[in-house]
């Protein structure tokens, strides 16, 4: 063993590169086992591998080869984009380790999980392990991995954004010798200290802070003094190529920290244990941007939570792009009242902006307001029109189950949806599992009558509110998306997540059409999942009960209703 080595583990807990169901499954009930919300969580994937397998099945199907679209379909299906991009994350720590003069190696959970014999011999290999939570979702998921990472002989550092989340109420892990919350890029070179020095004393960084849980080391970095962000070097992404021995079209590219709104459902101002919001200038976005595209790059996402906020810094990004002439294509987060100016929106089309996400959330002005989002349901409108006039593709999200929405919102919103029709779309579920999100706190909960399940290890924790509880959310979800589907509003952002980038508006009308086949396909399977969603129904209303009590919502007779039956 090199005990100087570090053991990067990134991912998920569960990929979609799966190649035994065993483990898959394995999986899935280790994550069961560890949930308190298991129930909600269970009906929520039921929902999302419906359409999937119909897909997968449909697009191997005769029907299919007989289609008119089948060719266009199969041609933008069928092509590889060669995306295949590590996890910024990953990026970043061979960076800093780098810089260290750390050696290390890098692998995904998925890998990991997947292949005892690699385990067992980068584990004996790598005296120190550093697990990214960056996409794992809550304790159900990393307890069941930090298992299989922890030996006698070594050390376990956890850091990214779940340990943001979780840090308030974290009381240590056998399984966790370092829990992080921070920068990275401040807490690196502590760690690197502690390695080369055998792991016998911990220094935080000048600004940050330890503790002591339980066998756990809480180790904080602090924030900067400046909310400039400058000073954090651009990953470096030759040394992933390098160890991965291939070219990557595709980098990931993070310039803020933070945000500067309160959206009452988002913990991103909240995040690296930071309220500020802070952000690299213009020029060293371009500065970095011009070394990839040299180094052969081709597409950037932007990982910002608001890539177009401050708007004199977007405009700027934009003429430097286009002044050196730097003929990369981006992708970014953006909020609608950023995209209703035309002009805007042409230059970031002119800079090479290819596709934004916009929060739209709700087609109800009312649900905006409790949201807290500051903007109108006009200026949601507008920024898909602007975008769609100019060439940049949308992906809007829609949050369904938010304090005060009902049967009567969510029309509004599929109505919105068919008035003002995104490229693609995603229905998110309201989630709970952030306690500190503005949404959760205790005048919010008096104002809608918020009920959660505290301290909950699930990914999607049980709650009830004035108008509505999870117990009513599967539901609501199904029915949703078949409306949007069946009626041919939008593309549903996971059946068609692997072209989005490379999407053309000129193949719409024939994906579309392609999208109501599916849905409509394979009615024997879709009683099969009607079935197991049931199933999932009635142990979710047991449970809970169970957890919560009296589950049905305190609404008043002017709330629109209907029964959860005629949703199925």
């Amino acid at each position: 063993m090199d005990p100087e080595k570090v053991l990067i583990v990134t991912g998920t807990l569960v990929s979609a590169k799966e190649r035994s169901i065993k483990q898959f499954l394995k999986k899935q009930i280790d994550s069961f086992k560890a949930s308190s919300g298991a129930w909600l969580d269970t009906q929520l994937k039921v929902i999302g591998a419906e359409n999937i397998t119909a897909q997968a099945r449909y697009m191997k199907s005769r029907a299919f080869k007989q289609a008119k679209y089948h060719r266009t379909v199969s041609t933008v299906f069928g092509q590889d984009w060669n995306f295949g991009a590590p996890e910024l994350t990953e990026v970043a720590l061979m960076t800093l380790l780098a810089k260290e003069k750390i050696p290390y190696e890098a692998i995904t959970y998925g890998e990991l999980y997947g292949d005892e014999q690699l385990r067992e011999k980068l584990l004996t290999e790598c005296g120190c392990v550093f697990a990214s939570t960056t996409l794992l979702r809550d304790l159900s998921e990393l307890d069941p991995l930090m298992r299989i990472l922890k030996r006698a002989s070594n050390k376990v550092v956890v850091g990214g954004a779940l340990t943001s989340i979780l840090h308030h109420d974290f009381n240590g892990s056998p399984y966790i010798d370092v829990f992080t919350v921070g920068y990275g890029e401040m807490l690196v070179p502590s760690l690197a200290n502690w390695i080369r020095g055998g792991y016998q004393r911990l220094e935080p960084p000048e600004t940050g802070r330890v503790l002591q849980k339980g066998s756990t080391t809480l180790l904080y970095s602090g924030v900067p003094e400046s909310k400039n962000l400058d000073f954090i070097d651009a990953p470096d992404w030759s040394l992933a190529e390098a160890y991965h021995q291939k070219k990557f079209e595709m980098v990931h590219y993070e310039s803020v920290r933070g945000c500067p709104y309160r959206c009452s459902f988002c913990n991103y101002p909240f995040l690296f244990d930071d309220t500020k919001f802070r952000y690299k200038s213009a020029e060293k976005i371009v500065d970095d941007w011009e070394v990839y595209y040299k180094n052969g790059a081709r597409y950037i996402t932007c990982l910002d939570s608001l890539f177009t906020v401050p708007p004199k810094r977007l405009k700027r990004i934009c003429e430097l792009l286009i002044e050196r002439q730097i003929k990369i294509k981006w992708i970014c987060y953006a909020r609608a009242d950023d995209l209703t100016d035309l002009a805007t929106c042409q230059l970031m089309r002119d800079a090479g902006c290819i596709q934004v996400q916009i929060g739209v959330e709700s087609g109800s002005q009312e649900i905006l307001d409790n949201m807290n989002k500051r903007c109108t349901v006009e200026q949601n409108a507008l920024a898909i029109h602007n975008c769609r006039k100019v060439g940049i593709t949308t992906l809007a999200t829609v949050i369904i189950g938010f304090p005060g929405d009902h049967i009567g919102n969510l029309k509004k919103t599929l109505a919105f949806l068919k008035e003002n029709p995104p490229d693609f779309y995603y229905s998110a579920p309201f989630n709970t599992r952030v306690e500190y999100i503005p949404i959760l706190n205790e005048d919010n909960r008096k104002r809608f009558g918020i009920l959660t399940n505290q301290g909950a290890t699930s990914s999607a924790p049980y709650w009830k509110h004035n108008s509505m509880s999870s117990t009513e959310l599967g539901s609501l979800i199904r029915w949703f998306n078949d409306q949007v589907m069946s009626e041919k509003m939008s593309l549903e952002g996971t059946l068609f997540y692997k072209i989005i980038l490379n999407y053309d508006p000129g193949t719409r009308e024939e994906l579309l059409d392609y999208q109501f086949d599916v849905v409509k396909s394979y009615p024997g399977m879709r009683r099969f999942f009607k079935w197991v969603f049931d199933f999932t129904q009635r142990k979710l209303e047991a449970d809970v009960t169970r957890v919560l009590g009296n589950v049905q919502p305190a609404v008043g007779a002017d709330v629109p209703r209907i029964p959860i039956q005629s949703l199925r």
